[in-house]
């Protein structure tokens, strides 16, 4: 664990950082060490349009259609009760109750039809400008990481230019 380096690569795009990643797999390297991540992240929206009537109506369709029919049978059962019984002391109030179930499943999608709010719908995506490809191996895997992407690393910045440099270093404090 001592000799592990961080290896980054930089891409403009999140497509170029999956590709890598996928040509690495398909050289046979471990790819869930590996971690994509990214730079100056932002979000933002659009608006899709308003949340209107039509929305509202389409999204409590299946709600309401079932209410209606539930109480379109609850009254059909007691007005046919109504007629069929001779008993003239239960039908004003069957009357009543066939209204009060009428007006109980109508009057929220009435509500609803004379309301006059609109919220505007927005899509939200977080976005970022740069991505990071991001692994902690040894020193041998990061130099064979490199050759598959393909990535150059100027001669100042390679690691075996930053080994001899430190041994000449450490060679001229010596003597």
């Amino acid at each position: 664990m001592e000799n592990q380096q961080l290896f980054v690569a930089n891409y403009k795009t999140l497509q170029q950082a999956e590709d890598a990643v996928k040509k690495l797999k398909k050289s046979g390297c471990d790819i869930t060490k590996f971690s994509i991540i990214g730079k100056d992240c932002y979000t933002e929206q659009n608006v899709l349009g308003y949340f209107n009537i039509y929305d509202k109506m389409e999204k409590w369709s299946t709600t309401g259609l079932f209410a209606i029919g539930l109480a379109g049978l609850l009254f059909g059962l007691l007005f046919i009760f109504n007629f069929t019984a001779s008993l003239p002391y239960f039908r004003i109030p069957i009357i009543y109750a066939c209204a009060a179930i009428l007006l109980g499943a109508t009057l929220p999608l009435i509500g609803m039809g004379f309301s006059k709010e609109k919220n505007i719908k927005y899509k939200t995506e977080v976005k970022a400008r740069k991505y990071v490809l991001v692994a902690q191996e040894t020193n041998t895997k990061i130099e064979m990481i490199r050759n598959i992407l393909e990535i150059h690393i100027p001669k100042e910045n390679s690691i075996a230019e930053k080994e001899s440099r430190m041994l000449l270093e450490s060679q001229s404090f010596e003597l």
